[in-house]
């Protein structure tokens, strides 16, 4: 199956130059998606998430599955992806 990762803001260049970043993969979840892409891609997107099997939440990225929060999510992090989603990963945001 193929999965759409798109980044945005600081995001974008880390992820990849491209529009998306497609990822093949028999069956993954969203934290093995994460963890996939922490391993492949640089320390600045390793840093954001948490380790592996801790089963603490993404408090501080907004990881989006087809437009939906992963947070509302019936397994969140625990979410297995189907074939064609399109998932949206960004940064923490600040503002004043």
């Amino acid at each position: 199956m193929r999965i759409k990762v798109r980044g945005y803001l600081t995001l974008k260049n880390v992820i990849g130059d491209q529009p998306f970043r497609e990822i093949g993969a028999e069956r993954i979840t969203i934290e093995e998606l994460l963890s996939q892409l922490s391993s492949e891609l640089d320390d600045s997107f390793s840093q954001m998430i948490p380790k592996p099997g801790t089963k603490q939440e993404v408090s501080h990225l907004i990881v989006l599955v087809n437009g939906r929060h992963s947070s509302h999510l019936p397994d969140g992090l625990a979410t297995e992806l189907k074939e064609g989603d399109e998932v949206a990963i960004f940064p923490p945001a600040a503002g004043g």
